[in-house]
């Protein structure tokens, strides 16, 4: 039910595009830290949809999140200029069968802003520079004040730029927790350029996991994963945006002991089989041959786990015939196009397109040749 509950507020709210604003500040006596994240409507007017809140203090670091109390009352549209703002915990938002609609319980927690008086404008200035309100303990019926004072805002927009801003993660470990650093240039998109590592005792940095160039995807920029089974949660990174292109597409890092360390797996989709302690990473292309026949290409790399390594065995590649079902072999130019070949982007998403092609010793795959440097869609 809970994931249901959750799968319908990411419908109602996944944005193709937003910004994120970070605020710090207290309730009561208590540091936190406030991420609001704001969208586009159909009226092409910004709202605040989504929340997410961490006491500073907490050793956990563990993020709360929130929705907007118009993804699920009301609709975001009905007031142009709204002048309040309230946020519910997603924790007391439930599903109710019967009447099939989202609901809050009566004694539910939340935030709520007063005196925003806030206006259609450009996206640096769409919420003010101090939030003013208070935070409703629904358990203990109580009401705390709130003053926050705005930090950063994170967007895509062509004139903004940042360098070095992190991002508290919603992933995390027992012992650690982890932030996405995030960097942006004048009219470039918003990259992925660092994971930070600390210890949640006293919040020291352990580990920072540089020279990234990755997609900027919000407080989901890592997953934890066990991919040499044994029995410690390993770290994986996610290249791209979600959906932006076929597989999985993470960057996986062995846990030795807190410590991260670079597996260097290769391919799109990536199977840890226990049997044998091995890693296969896959990579599909689709294509046409020189008979306009339908084929796959597929390429697999696979991998041995010794000695608290991924060490790299074979690549091995196959064709198949759509129309025959017949395989057989790559051929050396099947193999090359698909290895370097833009990595299977998912075409008819157009806010997709433009990521950066493949490298292989500076070269890029294009037209059935290689060409230097990057090639860019049309």
């Amino acid at each position: 039910m809970r994931n249901l509950l959750i799968s319908l507020l990411l419908i109602l709210s996944f944005p193709a595009l937003s910004s994120i604003y970070a605020y710090k500040g207290y309730i009561a006596d208590n540091p936190i830290m406030l991420y609001l994240e704001s969208t586009l409507n159909e009226l092409n007017n910004n709202q605040v949809n989504k929340g997410y809140w961490v006491y500073q203090n907490d050793p956990e670091q563990q993020l709360n999140v929130l929705s907007a109390e118009c993804e699920f009352i009301r609709s975001c549209t009905e007031d142009d200029h709204p002048t309040s703002l309230v946020l519910y915990d997603n924790q007391d938002i439930y599903l109710d069968n019967i009447a099939h609609k989202i609901k809050v319980k009566d004694s539910s927690h939340y935030f709520k802003f007063i005196n925003m008086h806030i206006e259609p404008a450009d996206d640096q200035k769409f919420l003010p520079e101090t939030l003013n309100g208070y935070w409703f303990d629904g358990k203990n019926d109580q009401q705390y004040s709130v003053v926050l004072q705005k930090q950063f805002v994170i967007n895509d927009h062509p004139n903004t730029e940042f360098n070095q801003i992190e991002l508290l993660q919603l992933e995390s470990l027992d012992k650690l927790y982890f932030t996405a650093v995030l960097s942006k240039q004048k009219n470039d998109k918003i990259k992925l350029v660092g994971i930070n590592v600390y210890n949640k005792k006293n919040h020291k940095l352990l580990q920072h996991i540089q020279n990234l160039n990755y997609s900027y995807n919000k407080f989901n920029s890592i997953i934890m994963q066990d991919i040499n089974f044994d029995g410690e949660p390993d770290l994986a990174i996610k290249k791209y945006h979600f959906n932006a292109r076929l597989g999985d597409n993470y960057d996986y890092y062995l846990n030795d002991n807190g410590k991260f360390k670079a597996t260097n797996l290769w391919g799109s989709n990536i199977y840890f089989n226990n049997k044998d302690k091995s890693a296969t990473g896959t990579k599909r292309c689709y294509d046409y041959d020189e008979n306009e026949q339908k084929i796959i290409i597929q390429i697999d790399s696979v991998y041995h786990y010794r000695n608290k390594h991924y060490i790299h065995k074979k690549n091995q590649c196959q064709t198949h015939y759509f129309d025959t079902n017949v395989s057989r072999q790559c051929t050396e130019n099947e193999y090359n196009a698909c290895l370097l070949k833009r990595n299977n982007i998912i075409f008819e998403n157009p806010h997709y397109i433009g990521e950066d092609n493949i490298y292989h010793k500076n070269m890029a795959w294009d037209k059935g040749k290689l060409v230097d440097g990057v090639v860019y869609d049309d």
